[in-house]
Formats: structure tokens, C-alpha cells, sequence
């Protein structure tokens, strides 16, 4: 009898101790979820807004917007679990599109970095072949119509 009060004691006093713990500890996955679902979003919007400023807006509007794009994703990658390949392959255009602006702005050696960053950044999302040269980037932004990877959900 002794033994069995004991196993219910232990029992109960683990359920109050366990249930409490359980319960904060699926809330913060949750909210972890949904943060990085929230960031997804913010990521696909930022990222087509930069693309359009690029094709339609000033050259100092369109770095700028580059630029605060480049910095959601790589907060992004530091903080979200949902990092994918689509989104390293838009960061590498958001790269190569800055190396043109900076290109035509006649910073040839900013325009360098940046072009290497989007190609280094391809190679590390585990794309391979013609994708990955800077030639092709630079090919397929020149001709490529205003087209969002994130929202086709797949890079082509």
C-alpha cells in the first residue's frame, strides 16, 4: 500500500510539474513557427518590391531597396528554420542585380563583390551547371521578364 501511494505521489506531483512545462513548451513552438512563417512572408514581399524598383524605379531607389532586401534575407537565414533553396536563389539575384546597378554606376570593383557574392551564394543552395556562372546571371537578368521565384515556388 505504502508503494502504491508513493508511485500515485510521484505521479501526481510529475503531471504537476510535466503539464505546466508541456504546454509553454509547445506555445514557444508555435510562436517559433509562426515567426518564421511571418518572416517568409516579409522576405517574398521585400523581395518583390526590390525586383520591381529594379525594372521600373531611379538607380538610387533600387539599391536601396536591394540592399534592404539582402539584409531580410540574411536575418532571415540567421534566425529562421525555413531557409530554403528558392530563397538563396533570390538572394543571389538580388545580388547580381546590385552588381549591375553598381556596374552602370561605373563601381567596378563593388560590382565585382557583389557578383561573386551571388554566385558563391548559388553554389552554397546547391545549384550546379550553367545556373551558376556569372555569364548566366548576368544573361538572364539582361532578357528575363519580371518573374518571382517565391511565388512560383520553385526557381526557374
Amino acid at each position: 500500500m505504502k508503494r502504491l501511494l508513493h508511485l500515485a505521489l510521484l505521479f501526481l506531483l510529475g503531471t504537476l510539474v510535466g503539464l505546466p512545462v508541456g504546454i509553454y513548451w509547445m506555445n514557444r513552438t508555435l510562436v517559433r513557427n509562426a515567426d518564421a512563417v511571418g518572416q517568409r512572408a516579409e522576405e517574398a514581399a521585400v523581395d518583390y518590391f526590390a525586383k520591381a524598383q529594379y525594372r521600373n524605379a531611379d538607380r538610387e531607389s533600387a539599391r536601396q531597396a536591394l540592399l534592404y532586401t539582402i539584409q531580410t534575407h540574411n536575418r532571415m537565414k540567421a534566425s529562421s528554420q525555413l531557409r530554403g533553396p528558392s530563397e538563396q536563389f533570390d538572394l543571389a539575384y538580388c545580388y547580381g542585380e546590385l552588381s549591375l546597378l553598381e556596374e552602370s554606376a561605373g563601381n567596378a570593383d563593388v560590382a565585382r563583390d557583389y557578383m561573386r557574392r551571388a554566385v558563391d551564394t548559388l553554389k552554397e543552395a546547391g545549384f550546379k551547371g550553367t545556373i551558376v556562372s556569372e555569364h548566366d546571371i548576368r544573361e538572364r537578368l539582361s532578357k528575363e521578364p519580371f518573374v518571382d521565384a517565391a511565388l512560383t515556388g520553385k526557381p526557374q
